[in-house]
């Protein structure tokens, strides 16, 4: 749907040089194409309408003047270096104190790659250097730095002391990462100090434990698991391009639970296998070499009501394979209720996308009725459930290997990205009703005069619930069917009852008219909900009635004839074998014969002799 110059695709296999994005009076509709297969409309209307605030796009005004030329710095990093900033104020006392020496934990026995450097800093009343910046190059670095992590909390928040103390250790700041741990209920002006942290350079990640933390932090999060007292059962899907170096953490919040972990191949996991540390409450299951690919089972049993988290972590298992990763991001920042929150997830292996992904996304919030997700690939929306937490973190090791260019048949695999945080503001009036979710794989095939449709079944308020009804229209012409959906021919569709948002549904139609051989049919689908609020029209499916042209004359079954032909050779061939043979023999005898008779003359002439 654009105009480009290919590239290199020894070096670029998926991207093009763009020149000019077509707009809706160039874009070609009937292209059998991913983007009319997905999104249907022009790319100058993806990213100028839909991937966009319009309100805020209107309020744009035109540059006065030419823009001025862009410039352009390249740099590579030579060596990851993070720096964790844990806020151990008082408001940090009891358990969130436990929750920061887990995290930080498992980020330095599990996530941080080797041979990076990690250093760590405390906040409070003062800012202090736990461990300067040490090199990754041994579990005993590790455990090292576990080891300095704090464990009792106190005095103020001044944040902007412990950011700068961060900034201090690390001394050229450019692409530095600092990890900042807080409750975010900061005493002195945060705002005054994280400009000049940007514009440092460095990569700042800002996690807070309290829905009360400063508007200067944009990513806050807090991950918890189920909370149970029974069973907390699932499945974790490792694919072929990870394996190496993973490990099970479960992390409970009163008791130590029953843990059972089964592999693809049958092998059970238990305590036994497992180290505990009672301090942080976790237990760890480590795979030695590169773990077994498939489905692996988990089991974990309480008998109180408690939280359990697990976190599965794996890297790549081969230097030359990138393995799959997901990236997130969220449409908005802030909300008073009245669109959806919507959570984009690009699904991709080393910057290929990954189209048969199933997409779904985890929030914990006590207004589910926010709970919505879409996928930017599928352009698809997907329910977002409160469930479990269960991550798959993919590491890839550094420096950056070279690719393995060909396609890798993967199989099941799970991913799990920590996304954005963001602010949701009620006004006190209940939210608007959501239509039903756009459908966008519709496809259609036609059987003699009988059309057979196949779609995912949307929701009744956007991807949750279930539709009321559907309206299927068709057209021979796919720009009035698409512009002026009501103009088409209808599909009785009284039949048809709507499945549960994300079910697969498959329909077959008669269209009470003779459809010719070469006809080209276009359909497309709205649903409706109980308020009677309609969907967007979904992508238009595409089928041809083709038909085999006349067998020539005087051949009724070709594979009869190639039989006969085959049979006539064989009987061919063997009569002329037979006379060949037979006519060998036959000189063979007259031979003989000759023989005998010159013998018997000479015989009778030695006897008259």
């Amino acid at each position: 749907c654009w105009n480009y110059s290919t590239c290199d695709e020894r070096n670029l296999k998926s991207c093009f040089q763009v020149t000019a994005f077509c707009q809706e009076n160039e874009h070609n509709y009937e292209a059998p194409n991913m983007q009319n297969k997905k999104c249907g409309k022009a790319t100058w209307t993806v990213i100028f309408e839909d991937s966009v605030d319009k309100d805020a796009l209107r309020s744009l005004k035109p540059l006065q003047s030419p823009p001025p030329p862009p410039s352009f710095k390249v740099v590579q990093r030579k060596q990851r270096i993070v720096c964790l900033i844990l806020d151990v104020s008082g408001s940090m006392e009891g358990s969130r104190i436990l929750q920061q020496q887990q995290a930080a934990t498992h980020f330095l026995r599990n996530i941080i790659e080797d041979q990076a450097r990690v250093g760590i800093v405390a906040l409070s009343t003062f800012a202090s250097t736990l461990s300067p910046l040490t090199t990754i190059d041994s579990d005993t670095a590790r455990e090292n730095l576990i080891k300095s992590l704090p464990k009792v909390a106190s005095g103020l928040t001044k944040m902007c002391l412990g950011l700068s103390q961060g900034l201090q250790d690390s001394g050229d700041a450019f692409g530095y990462e600092i990890i900042f741990l807080t409750d975010g209920e900061a005493t002195d002006n945060i705002a005054g100090c994280a400009p000049s942290a940007i514009q440092s350079g460095a990569i700042i990640h800002t996690l807070a434990f309290s829905d009360s933390a400063s508007h200067a932090q944009t990513e806050m999060l807090e991950s918890v698991g189920a909370r149970t007292s029974d069973w907390f059962n699932g499945t974790v899907s490792v694919d072929q391009t990870v394996g190496n170096k993973t490990s099970f953490v479960i992390i409970y919040e009163i008791s130590f639970p029953s843990v059972y972990i089964q592999s693809p191949s049958g092998s059970v996991y238990t305590q036994t296998n497992m180290s505990h540390d009672v301090s942080q409450k976790t237990v760890t299951l480590n795979i030695p070499g590169t773990t077994e690919p498939g489905d692996w089972k988990y089991s974990i049993q309480t008998t109180i009501l408690q939280a359990l988290t697990l976190t599965v972590t794996s890297q790549a298992a081969q230097a030359d394979v990138p393995p799959i990763t997901v990236k997130t991001h969220m449409n908005q920042q802030f909300s008073d209720g009245t669109k959806p929150m919507i959570v984009f997830a690009e699904v991709s292996q080393s910057y290929r996308p990954v189209i048969n992904a199933d997409v779904w996304a985890t929030l914990e919030s006590e207004t589910p009725y926010i709970h919505y997700a879409c996928w930017t690939m599928d352009c698809q929306t997907y329910n977002l459930q409160v469930v479990s937490l269960i991550s798959i973190l993919v590491q890839l090791n550094h420096p950056k290997p070279p690719v393995f260019e060909e396609p890798l048949d993967v199989g099941n695999f799970t991913r799990t990205d920590i996304g954005e945080s963001f602010e949701v503001k009620l006004s006190g009036t209940a939210p608007p009703n959501f239509p039903p979710n756009r459908i966008t794989d519709l496809s259609a095939v036609i059987q003699e005069d009988t059309v057979l449709l196949n779609w995912t079944a949307p929701g009744e308020d956007l991807d949750q619930g279930t539709a009321k009804s559907y309206e299927i229209r068709w057209s021979f012409d796919l720009k009035m069917l698409r512009f002026n959906f009501s103009n088409g021919y209808s599909v009785n569709t009284t039949a048809v009852s709507p499945q549960k948002a994300r079910s697969v549904e498959q329909h077959s139609f008669n269209l009470n008219i003779t459809i010719q051989n070469g006809t080209t049919l276009f359909f497309a689908v709205q649903s409706e909900d109980k308020q009677n609020a309609k969907s967007e029209t979904s992508n238009i499916a595409q089928a041809s009635k083709i038909l085999s042209g006349p067998k020539p004359s005087g051949i009724s079954n070709p594979d009869m004839n190639l039989t006969g032909l085959v049979i006539s050779l064989c009987v061919v061939t063997m009569l002329i074998c037979f006379i060949v043979v037979f006519a060998v023999k036959h000189r063979k005898l007259s031979a003989q014969s000759d023989m005998a008779l010159i013998v018997t003359n000479e015989c009778q002439n030695n006897l008259y002799a």
